[in-house]
């Protein structure tokens, strides 16, 4: 009897320890932060200007904006959960070269922008992203996120209403990943869960969704859930074959699509 209680207690005392290195460290375990900042001209990428804005809690959060052809829409992108926006900026410059707009926010902790990142922030950050680009455009304004980007993307559809939707690799919630994931019981403790397959089904304007078939991060079936839950009449899916979830982004097999897409469009 002993020693059952002993296995018992040590069992508790295990699990006690577990969920709270789970629960108060998440964030560090999904996010992965560069705070070596550069500006875009360090960075070789001399099309884009910094364009600090003010959230609503009076943090600056770090922009870059390069503006392209008046006939043209503004791409709001949001970058993945780790690196700056000058490690995604080389096939941001594929849609800056076609004469498309694009505004690109920094999260809080990431470069220069100070604070901590989590749900109810970065969606307060989009809106104020939102809000100061569409001050200074007429032109139609399409939300575009890869991977936990297209989270954020999703989040701001709730706030503001986008003219289209771009959705590279992403999931259909973070709770649904996280289960999906090899960390027993995770989902449990999950503190933000960004439900885009909430989201998703209130919005009112064209989607475009690609995703790799070969993605073992993000499995192409959060994709196909979106997509089933998406509302709209004007939506498209495309998986492309033998490509992971780097590769959809970094070696721009994504942009062809979405060059193609936004003609249509």
């Amino acid at each position: 009897m002993k020693i059952l209680k002993k296995i018992l207690l040590s069992v508790v005392i295990f699990c006690v320890i577990y969920f709270s290195v789970l629960y108060f460290f998440q964030n560090s375990f999904l996010f992965g932060p560069d705070t070596k900042y550069k500006t875009p001209q360090e960075a070789g990428f001399d099309m884009f200007i910094e364009e600090p804005i003010t959230a609503k809690d009076g943090t600056q959060v770090m922009t870059w904006y390069f503006e392209g052809d008046k006939d043209k829409p503004l791409l709001l992108y949001f970058h993945g959960n780790t690196g700056l926006m000058a490690r995604f900026a080389p096939a941001i410059t594929k849609l800056t070269d076609e004469g498309y707009s694009v505004a690109m926010i920094e999260y809080r902790g990431f470069g220069n922008t100070k604070g901590k990142i989590s749900q109810d922030v970065i969606f307060a950050d989009a809106v104020s992203f939102y809000d100061h680009y569409k001050n200074k455009t007429d032109n139609k304004i399409i939300f575009y996120g890869y991977s936990f980007g297209c989270a954020f993307a999703m989040g701001l559809t709730q706030h503001r209403e986008p003219d289209a939707i771009i959705l590279t690799a992403p999931f259909s919630s973070l709770y649904q990943e996280v289960k999906e994931y090899p960390v027993p019981l995770a989902f449990l403790v999950l503190k933000d869960k960004y439900p885009s397959d909430e989201y998703i089904k209130n919005i009112k304007c064209p989607l475009l969704i690609i995703h790799g078939t070969k993605d073992k991060l993000i499995d192409s079936s959060h994709s196909q859930r979106l997509f089933d839950l998406a509302p709209v009449k004007e939506k498209n899916i495309v998986f492309v074959g033998n490509v992971n979830h780097h590769d959809i982004f970094f070696k721009e097999k994504n942009i062809p699509i979405i060059l193609d897409w936004l003609k249509k469009v």
